[in-house]
């Protein structure tokens, strides 16, 4: 299988992974979850994920990045609403910066980290 194939594959993969991702981040809580169980179940989500595609891919463990997507754009999208003018989006109040930055960098990290993690692991196996 040519590279280009095979990191489109794991991109789709990653893509795919992180509509699970958008659930945990956005869903509401399932009756008796609390906030912080579902905080480290989407810890452990983007770290795994992002684990198993830098272990199974490890030329293009960077690729693990993707599955934040969700988290990212919604990230994105609160710190544009935090900064905007009020009569420019329309939300009061207006959200929380810290929120933005939260989604916007803690996913992707922890997705990213398990990827390096993951390549680094195989590549101590393999040699």
């Amino acid at each position: 299988m040519t590279l280009s194939i095979k990191n489109s594959a794991f991109a789709f993969l990653a893509l795919l992974l992180g509509s699970f991702g958008f659930y945990l981040a956005f869903s509401d809580l399932g009756s008796g979850e609390s906030w912080l169980e579902r905080a480290v179940l989407a810890a452990l989500f983007f770290f795994l994920s992002g684990f198993g595609l830098g272990f199974f891919n490890p030329g293009g463990w960077t690729i693990a990045g993707l599955t934040a997507w969700g988290c990212v754009l919604m990230g994105g999208l609160i710190l544009f609403a935090a900064i905007s003018p009020r009569e420019t989006i329309g939300v009061i109040p207006p959200p929380d910066i810290s929120a933005g930055l939260i989604l916007l960098f803690i996913p992707a990290t922890l997705a990213l980290v398990g990827g390096y993690t993951g390549k680094m692991i195989n590549r101590r196996r393999n040699a």
